[in-house]
């Protein structure tokens, strides 16, 4: 379904964007490589007017009883938007693009970085990219799955889908919201399950954040080899407590002890992304299958 923005469309057919931001239901900011700048302003009917058409685009709805958009538009890009009075001082915006071309690998780091990533591929380790928002976790799951073998099956789940591959051998699983009723949602949690049903030679789940981690990591720890995955923290140590407090909060009858032995029986990698002034990057690759976790690559060492 084609859809237009209005004062907006111009600013996302740039393609020195990156992303667009509304702030109090009239404001314009955009994000360059040069920065964040405010660009100018627009009516509160091109406001709602755009937010009509994302909700549209998306099929999913929005009010006051689902102030929240959290989708995937046609052409790829990726729209959150805020009514009030959820958004105090007037609807928020937020569309970030992505690359019309998948980045490869060598993208993210010089030879030895990504002769580790392709050993981490070769040998089927289970693998958990982590970063910051829009540090490039999104952009290097892509890379990687351009660089898995064209003889794999590959079952990838996302709450808003994001993930792009030309693999000829892809099932892409999308969360679906609950109906104006309250019914027919469908979470992430319930794609993980439904996913290992699908006969997966290799699991992809776009970004753990709740009660699906634990169905994940049941499943890597009971023989699901070579399965990645991507967690916000701001470095490959606090993305193994990260995904451990994830765990905790929904499974609080757990043991701290159980849990970390769940983790180190499901991840072996942490790869480590990172956004600088001018780039993404991987800023550290660790191996945490030993008692004692082992740097694979440090940017900070070897660049």
């Amino acid at each position: 379904m084609p859809i237009h923005l209005g004062p907006l469309q111009a600013l996302l057919d740039d393609d020195l964007v990156n992303e667009i931001m509304v702030i109090d239901g009239q404001h314009i900011w955009v994000e360059t490589t040069e920065g964040i700048n405010h660009v100018g302003s627009m009516s509160q009917s091109d406001v709602a007017l755009c937010t009509e058409n994302i909700s549209r685009a998306s099929g999913r709805r929005i009010d006051l009883l689902s102030p929240i958009i959290d989708a995937r538009l046609p052409h790829g890009a990726r729209a959150c938007v805020v009514i009030p009075p959820i958004a105090v001082g007037g609807t928020t915006i937020s569309i970030r693009k992505f690359p019309e071309r998948s980045f490869p690998l060598t993208a993210f780091g010089n030879s030895r970085c990504v002769s580790a990533i392709r050993q981490v591929i070769a040998n089927r380790l289970n693998v958990l990219v982590s970063g910051s928002t829009s540090s490039g976790k999104t952009s290097l799951l892509t890379a990687v799955l351009q660089s898995l073998p064209s003889h794999e099956r590959i079952v990838c789940v996302e709450d808003t889908a994001e993930l792009r591959s030309t693999h000829p051998h892809i099932v892409r699983l999308q969360t679906r919201p609950a109906n104006s009723e309250g019914d027919g949602a469908i979470d992430l949690q319930q794609l993980v399950r439904t996913s290992l049903r699908l006969r997966p030679d290799r699991l992809v789940v776009g970004e753990v954040r709740g009660a699906e981690a634990i169905d994940m990591l049941m499943a890597l720890s009971s023989g699901h080899r070579g399965c990645w995955s991507t967690v916000h923290a701001h470095s490959a140590h606090h993305a193994i407590q990260r995904i451990s407090s994830i765990v905790l909060r929904d499974a609080p009858q757990w043991t701290q002890q159980s849990v970390n032995e769940l983790v180190h029986s499901s991840i072996d990698v942490i790869i480590h992304v990172e956004r600088t002034r001018h780039r993404r990057h991987v800023a550290e690759i660790l191996d945490i299958r030993g008692e004692i976790p082992v740097p694979l690559f440090c940017s900070s060492t070897d660049d």
